[in-house]
């Protein structure tokens, strides 16, 4: 089973995606999304997203679902997003996402490499302590 993270911070959201999500989960996290960019949108302030994959799955992966998400931040003023994985192949998936969504000028997708051990336990360490590598790719 997994879970979700979500923290309004001063800077926009920082969300953490952990395991096998089921889909019930992930409509409740979109739906949350979807109540924050209308919140960010309203303060008509610029903001940004952090968003951590952690050994994720998705039985049912929707495409579709982050391409409208997406979109609907950007109109609400989001200006750039950090997604952390661990896996590979999910940051191949949601770069086409990005790239779909027309949103991969904002988003800057990195993956953990294969046997980086370190003490880091956010991505905000990956990314500060160069324990992350930047997904090659036109939404990276």
């Amino acid at each position: 089973m997994g879970s979700f993270f979500v923290e309004v911070m001063d800077w926009g959201l920082h969300i953490r995606l952990q395991g096998n999500l089921p889909i019930e989960q992930r409509d409740e996290l979109a739906r949350r999304m979807e109540h924050w960019c209308a919140a960010f949108a309203l303060q008509a302030r610029p903001w940004s997203s952090l968003i951590e994959f952690d050994r994720f799955e998705a039985d049912g992966f929707r495409p579709e679902r982050v391409v409208e998400l997406m979109r609907l931040a950007r109109t609400c003023g989001h200006q750039r997003s950090a997604i952390v994985l661990t896996e590979w192949r999910w940051a191949s998936t949601l770069a086409d996402a990005m790239i779909a969504a027309g949103t991969d000028d904002q988003v800057r997708i990195f993956v953990q490499p294969d046997g980086f051990a370190s003490p880091c336990e956010s991505a905000l360490d990956w990314t500060l302590r160069g324990g992350a590598a930047a997904f090659a790719s036109r939404a990276a």
